[in-house]
Formats: C-alpha cells, sequence, structure tokens
C-alpha cells in the first residue's frame, strides 16, 4: 500500500515545532535529520544549521495540504513500512550510568549500568540526539549526588529521561506532556521497564512540587516561556537542566531564569558540538530527603 512523504527545510531550531505540527495535521510520524545521529544511506541530509522534518502520511490528501502550506517537497513511497523504517540505524547507547537499549534489539547491558529499555513510537525521544544525550548525562551524575531527589520531566516525549530517573534511584517521578501521543507511548515504556512513573498532561504549574530536580529538554524559545512555572516549582537547593538549547540561545534561555530567581549552578552547564545544556538552581540549602518508593499504581493519564 502506498504512502506520502513530506519534507520540509527549515531553521535547526524551529524543526521539533514544525515536527510537532505536522503530527497535528495528521502525520503519522516524523523523522527529523540535523546532522545528529547516524544518517540512512543514500537519504538526503540538511545544510549546515539546518534541518530537513520528514513526515509521512497515509493518504495523500492530507500530505499534500500540508506540502503546500509548509512549502515542502511531496514524494510517494510504494509499498514502504515507514512505521518500521525509522527504527533502522538505531543501536544501544551508553550515556552515563544509563544503558539505552531499543526494544527490538538483543544487548547485555554492561555491568554497573541501568538499563532503559525503550520504543520511542511516534514520541520523541531515543538518546541519540546531543540534546537527550546531554540530558541523560548530567541526571546521571545529579541523581549519583542526590539520590533521594523528586523529580520532574518536563515535556517527558518517549518517557525516556524520567524512566531513567526512576531506575537510577529517584523515588519520585513526574513526566508531563501536552501530546496524549506522547504519554500513551511514556506509559508503555514504564511498563516495559517495570518502574512507576506519573505521566500526565497537566501544565507545569498544576504539578505537585515542589522538586528536587527538573529536566526539561525542550525548544530555547519554550524553555524561556516557562522559566517562571518551571523555578516555581524547584525546591530550595533543587536543579533545573535545561536542554535543546543552540549555543547563540544560552544568554537568552539563562536570563530568563535568573529573572525568575534561579541562578547558573557551578559547573553544571554542558556542551556537544553546536548544543548546549544549562543547570540553573535555586539559592538555599538541599533538603533532605528519604528514598522511599512511591506506593505502585498512581500513575496519571
Amino acid at each position: 500500500m502506498a504512502s506520502w512523504s513530506v519534507t520540509v527545510d527549515v531553521e535547526r531550531d524551529e524543526a521539533e515545532e514544525v515536527a510537532a505540527a505536522l503530527m497535528e495535521e495528521g502525520a503519522g510520524g516524523v523523522e527529523l535529520r540535523d546532522g545528529e545521529g547516524i544518517p540512512m544511506p543514500g537519504s538526503r541530509q540538511p545544510e549546515a544549521g539546518r534541518a530537513l522534518v520528514v513526515a509521512f502520511f497515509a493518504e495523500r490528501a492530507a500530505a499534500a495540504e500540508a506540502a503546500a502550506a509548509r512549502g515542502g517537497s511531496l514524494a510517494e513511497l510504494p509499498d514502504q513500512d515507514w512505521g518500521e523504517t525509522w527504527k533502522e540505524g538505531l543501536a544501544p547507547l551508553r550515556i552515563g550510568r544509563v544503558f539505552v537499549r531499543p526494544s527490538w534489539i538483543a544487548a547485555q547491558t554492561p555491568p554497573g549500568l541501568v538499563e532503559v529499555t525503550l520504543d520511542p513510537g511516534m514520541a520523541f525521544g531515543t538518546g541519540t540526539h546531543p540534546t537527550t544525550s546531554l540530558c541523560l548525562a548530567a541526571l546521571s551524575e545529579r541523581l549519583a549526588a542526590v539520590p533521594g531527589a523528586r523529580v520532574l520531566d518536563v515535556g517527558t516525549g518517549s518517557g525516556l529521561l524520567a524512566i531513567a530517573a526512576r531506575k537510577l534511584g529517584a523515588p519520585v517521578v513526574i513526566g508531563n506532556d501536552n501530546d496524549p501521543v506522547a504519554i500513551r507511548v511514556a506509559l508503555e515504556n514504564a511498563a516495559l521497564n517495570g518502574v512507576c512513573v506519573d505521566f500526565d498532561l497537566r501544565d507545569v504549574h498544576e504539578q505537585p512540587g515542589p522538586f528536587d530536580l527538573i529536566l526539561a529538554n525542550i525548544l530555547a524559545n519554550t524553555l524561556c516561556e516557562l522559566a517562571p512555572a518551571i523555578a516555581a516549582q524547584l525546591e530550595p537547593g533543587g536543579v533545573v537542566l535545561l536542554s535543546g538549547i543552540l549555543t547563540p540561545q544560552e544568554a537568552e534561555v539563562r536570563a530568563a531564569y535568573v529573572a525568575a530567581g534561579l541562578r547558573p549552578s557551578p559547573g553544571g552547564d554542558r556542551r556537544d558540538g553546536e548544543w548546549s545544556l544549562l543547570a540553573m538552581e535555586r539559592p538555599g540549602p538541599a533538603m533532605e530527603r528519604p528514598a522511599e518508593e512511591r506506593p505502585a499504581g498512581e500513575r496519571r493519564a
């Protein structure tokens, strides 16, 4: 059965926003090509500073409408199972104390690491992109220092970061997202990993905080918009890890969180190529929390 692809060439920092919009317009799946990760053999790649958003549609009419609206190119994909094609090129990853294993690949977890088995489906987050790997490395280090931290994962996507936090010892982990598909995928991945994580659609300010550690791997402009809400949910002495930031955007994002009452966390920033992770903290002593398990069954969707 034929399907159709729509390819849109955009500025790199706009890629995830465009991908989310195409999903809302009926795409059954989206691939981001931003020059990171392992490219598919023979696939078109973006120029420096840009990204290609490739959306897949089952109906030609919806694909043609999306292509016309965004100035994209339309192509027919006869007899191609694009729902499985995106899995090619993904492999197990070792990041910090976390071993991320795609669910369709058999691999032995190295000693001393926690395994997160993942099937991202139609949600964002496989661990291959620097924005996610930066978060995983920083999360691993932070929870080694504060194992009893209460964690909030803003824009959880596939649930990768939230599940990793739970497996690394965080007793309470909540992941929120405004996409019902992402929440469903995250819950499925939590069940696949045998952990209890609360995933829900509530906004940041509605979450039952405060939290000792907040993760936010989203777009820079959204990070700035959410600065007051995220800062208000942070415990004194707590840290927020901000990712999804291109190096030129650092100053703007940092300023938004300073204005919200936070300060840079010494030695917490990380960089990978043109991508940055900023660590901000709320002044004050960190609260000691017992490492108690949250009662089973407290999942929300």
